[in-house]
Parts: C-alpha cells; structure tokens; sequence
C-alpha cells in the first residue's frame, strides 16, 4: 500500500444500491474524502491567524499593512485557484467512465490554463497595489502594503500549480496529501514568517511585507512537496511526467476547462467581496461593532471549513457516478451526503448558540465586544443550513459540469440582493429601524438562502437531464 493511498479507490464498482438514507459504502467514500480536506482547510486558515499574529508583534502598521495587502492579492489568488478546482471533477468523472488515460491530457492542459492565469493574477496584483496610495493618506502604510503584495507575486505561479497537481490527487479520491502538504506548510510558516518579518543574522528585519515572502515560499514548498508526492507514487507517477511534458497546448481543451472553471472563480470572487462590502459599509459604526463584527464572521468562516470539504467531496463522487451513468448509485450518494451535511451542521449549530460567548472570549476580553459578538453569533448559527445547502449544491452541479448558474446565482443573491439590503437594514430605516451589525446578518441569511433555492432547482433539473437516456 502506498503513502497517501486511499479507500476511496477500493470497491468503487460494486453493485447499484438499494433505496436508502444512508449507504455505507458512500458514507465511508464521502467521510475518506471530507476528513482530510477540513483538516487541511483549517491548516491553511491557521497560517493566516500565523501571519496577522506576528505582525501584530511588529507593531500595528504592519498588521494594518498585512490585512490591506491580503485584501486585494488573498482575494485575486483564491478566485483564480478556483477557476481550477474544476480539474478535480474532470478527473474524477473521465475515471467513471473508464476513460482516466486522459487524466495526464487534461493535468497538462490544465498547467497551460494555470500558467495563463498566473500571467492575469500578477497583472492584477501588481495593479491593485497602486490603489492604496489612494485609500490611505498614510503613505509609509500603503508602501508597506504594495511590498507586501508585491513579494506575494513570486508565489503565484506555485499556488496554482499546486492546485493542478492537487486536482489529480483529489480527482482519484485521494485528499490526505493536501492535508499532510497543509501542515508541512503551518509548521513553516512559523519561524519562516519570525525570521523574515524580524530579520535574522544577516537577513533584514522586512517587517509585515516578510509576511507575503513567507508565503510566497511556502507556496513554492508546497508545490514541490506535492509533485514529489505524485512522481514518487507508482500510480501518479506517469500522468506526473505526462502533466509536465512539453507539448503543444490543445486550445480547445484549455478553453473547455475555462468554460467549467471561470463561473467557480467569479462565484468565489463575488461572495468574498460582497462579505468585505458589508463590512466597509459598517466602518461608520465605531470600531467596537466593526470589531464584533470580525470575530463573527471569523467564527463563521472556520464553521464554513466543514460544509466546503463536503462540497468537494460531493463533486469528486457526483462526477464520479456521472462519468459511470450509475443514476441510482448517484441517488445513494445525494442521500447519504444531505444526511451527512445537515447532521453534521446541526451540531455546530447547537455548539455554536450554547458556547457562543465562551468562543467570542477566545478572541477578546472585551465585555462590550463579547456581548454583541455573542448576539452574532446566533445569526450565524442560523445561516449555517443555507450556506451548506448552497455549498453542497454548488459542489454537486461542479460534479454534473453546470457551472455556469452558480455565477449567476451569487450575482444576483450577493451583489443585486444581498448588498443593497444589508445597507438598508445597517444604515437605515426604509424597510425597519436600523439593526446596525445585526442587519448585515440578516442581509447574509437572506442572500444565502437565495442561493441555496436556486442551486437546488437548478440540481434537480441537472440530474434529471445528465441521467436522461438517450
């Protein structure tokens, strides 16, 4: 048995189940599958608590610096890493269908697309560090934000290529590399950001900016760490060296993997940037709701953690049943994985309304922070079943390759709904009196659960139509 082997390829093909909420066989699949990929997001999550701790030791110019410079190169790079996560689901699906000799075909085509997008990515990066010389007067804070990003830029290309090689990991049901490759990268992160933001022997003290080289290393290590993995596993080992052999670049599939990939990456892009919109549009409130605020939706993204492994896995096995025609198997699994989902969120639920100030004093000592964050923190639990629903949705339609509607739908949820409303319930009282930071939450449930009902309707249509006989 091989390191970083999986379960998952065991027995895929057995027999078509019978009718049932939960089927063991994928419950086991999905559970191979989710585990190691919430580990390795919460990993990941942990290195950016690791970067805003230490150049909160640098002083607060640099943690200011930080959080403007990972405002506008986190944001581009996690969109841009979406575009690719749809490999996986490519992969996973032309395995069903016992067609996985094109797997390496698509990874190299898929590192041409990656490479194209590095070129869109720094662009816009280096760009979008020139605007905060108009955001702020403070002109040594801006400069320190634009080096910040400009050291991230030498990560780029790293960070999608690591999304490429991890696709074919992911699209053979295998997940435990990114969890093991996320820790190596946690474990680095911690003295490599001490010594590049504090300076070391002969190395210059780089303040927060040592906080973007860090990652821009880590990424590069990781990446590495990663195809290392894949040449050195007798089953990865040949599509590895097909995934970097130099050939001529079929445009047609490069355009083909853009078309499914592009709505994932601008569905990312308009949920983070409508969750910071709302944010800026709480800034007048005073620094104590802005502060509440951000522990809130901290929570909130770390309980996301759980509901966005799901949506992997569940794209990973739908793409899977799709590429096989196993509609009832397919059946087997949409079953299992809603028991699984709302069990699971359920629980967090509950923890979260009954340990909610206990949590909040994690982050604070803050009476009048805890007490509102605390409030919060209840609307928060309340969204946590429309953010699954439309996270597992989303995760399904990416396995059926209808991707399209899941840009449309956070346009329109996020940006023509969600926005607007979240200003009118914080600022005003058109529609009530102004709930302050209780509106954006409102704003949040309202915006989700748009989300949620169209994902859903348009699941139902698409699994109807991909299992249509012919």
């Amino acid at each position: 048995m091989e390191l970083f082997s999986s379960e998952v390829m065991v027995n895929d093909m057995e027999t078509e189940p019978r009718c049932k909420w939960i089927d063991r066989h994928e419950l086991r699949r999905l559970l191979a599958l989710m585990l190691p990929l919430y580990v390795a997001n919460l990993l990941h999550m942990g290195m950016g608590v690791t970067d805003t701790v230490v150049a909160g030791w640098s002083g607060e110019l640099d943690l200011a610096a930080v959080a403007m410079g990972f405002s506008i190169s986190g944001t581009v790079m996690i969109a841009g890493g979406a575009v690719l996560t749809i490999l996986s689901a490519i992969i996973s699906r032309l395995r069903g269908a016992g067609a996985e000799q094109k797997a390496g075909y698509i990874l190299n085509n898929g590192k041409v697309l990656a490479l194209c997008l590095t070129v869109v990515e720094v662009l816009i990066m280096f760009a979008g560090s020139f605007a905060f010389l108009f955001i702020t007067d403070n002109v040594e804070l801006a400069t320190r934000a634009q080096h910040y990003v400009w050291y991230m830029l030498a990560g780029v290309p790293a960070n999608l290529l690591m999304r490429v090689i991890m696709a074919n990991f992911e699209g053979y049901g295998q997940t435990r590399p990114a969890m093991f490759v996320s820790l190596c990268g946690v474990l680095l992160n911690i003295p490599l950001n001490y010594i590049l933001v504090f300076g070391w022997g002969n190395l210059p003290a780089l303040g927060g900016a040592g906080c973007g080289l860090a990652t821009a290393i880590i990424n590069w290590c990781m990446c590495g760490c990663l195809l290392a993995i894949m040449l050195g596993s007798r089953m990865h080992r040949a599509r590895a060296r097909q995934m970097f052999a130099l050939r001529r670049p079929d445009w047609r599939t490069v355009r083909h993997i853009l078309r499914l990939g592009l709505p994932v990456g601008v569905a990312s892009l308009c949920e983070m940037s409508f969750f910071s919109m709302v944010t800026l549009i709480m800034t007048p409130l005073g620094e104590v709701v802005v502060s509440a605020q951000q522990v809130a939706i901290n929570v909130s993204g770390v309980i996301f953690m759980l509901p966005l492994s799901l949506s992997i896995a569940a794209a990973i096995r739908a793409a899977y049943h799709v590429g096989a025609g196993r509609s009832a198997a397919f059946g087997a699994m949409f079953r299992t994985l809603l028991v699984l989902t709302y069990g699971l969120v359920t629980c967090l639920m509950l923890a979260t309304i009954v340990l909610r100030r206990d949590i909040v004093g994690l982050y604070t000592d803050s009476a009048v922070i805890v007490d509102m964050a605390s409030v919060l923190l209840v609307y928060c639990a309340i969204y946590q079943i429309a953010d699954a629903t439309q996270a597992i949705m989303s995760g399904l339609l990416r396995g059926c390759h209808d991707t399209a509607i899941i840009t449309w739908a956070n346009l329109v949820s996020y940006w023509l709904i969600g926005l607007p409303l979240a200003y009118l319930l914080i600022r005003t009282d058109v529609i009530v009196p102004a709930m302050g930071a209780a509106g954006a939450w409102v704003s949040f449930i309202v915006s989700l659960s748009l989300t949620a009902v169209i994902l859903s309707w348009r699941f139902v249509h698409t699994r109807r139509k991909v299992f249509a006989k012919p």
